[in-house]
């Protein structure tokens, strides 16, 4: 078991292939998000609806116009050619209607994530109206770009503007670093370094 252990480390630092989740589920009762766009109104931490736990983030759309946007994630230090999975739980129970959301991304600086630098797309599919679901996306970075903004994007109806996120989880390369609402900065290096050297105590 050792031996196929130290063989499988020796193949992950050796293809670059190590990488770190990171996972949050505002538990903490008071964090919200890391910014906004467009027409959004509330953004509050709440204990009347969750996925798991207590907690989740309630959202609503004021005034309806637009595609009002919740920035959920930031990961900088990124590469042309490095893969950034996330994916989040939302509450949808109007099947075929609004409200509904999806799973979005664009880039920005490692600096300043309120630096928009165009579209990286996202998953076409939206929520289905049947409760908690999970809406997930992978991107691949374009050339040039350094850092990805996850977006929490709204789809309203008059008098059907309330959203809830829940149980946020991302995975980036080792070299990057992933920011979650109101946490400290996960450095995907020191924690991927970490836990190789976990399997061998």
């Amino acid at each position: 078991m050792k031996l196929m252990t130290s063989i499988l480390v020796i193949a992950l630092f050796a293809t670059g292939a190590m990488a770190e989740t990171a996972n949050f589920g505002w538990e903490d009762g008071s964090s919200t998000a890391l910014g906004t766009y467009g027409n959004v109104g509330v953004v509050e931490n709440v204990s009347t609806m969750a996925n798991s736990g207590t907690y989740s983030l309630h959202m609503t759309e004021d005034p309806l116009d637009g595609t009002p946007q919740v920035f959920v994630a930031w990961i900088t230090d990124l590469m042309e050619g490095d893969v950034v999975s996330a994916s989040f739980y939302s509450y949808d129970d109007t099947p075929g209607s609004a409200p509904s959301s999806r799973i979005w991304g664009h880039y920005t600086e490692n600096g300043d994530i309120a630096v928009y630098q165009g579209s990286a797309g996202g998953n076409n599919t939206y929520t289905s109206g049947i409760g908690w679901e999970e809406q997930t996306h992978s991107w691949t970075v374009s050339a040039g770009k350094e850092a990805l903004c996850i977006e929490f994007r709204m789809y309203s109806a008059e008098g059907l503007v309330d959203y809830y996120v829940d149980d946020i989880t991302v995975t980036a390369p080792d070299h990057a670093t992933i920011y979650l609402p109101n946490t400290e900065p996960v450095n995907t290096s020191a924690n991927s370094l970490g836990s190789v050297k976990a399997l061998f105590r």
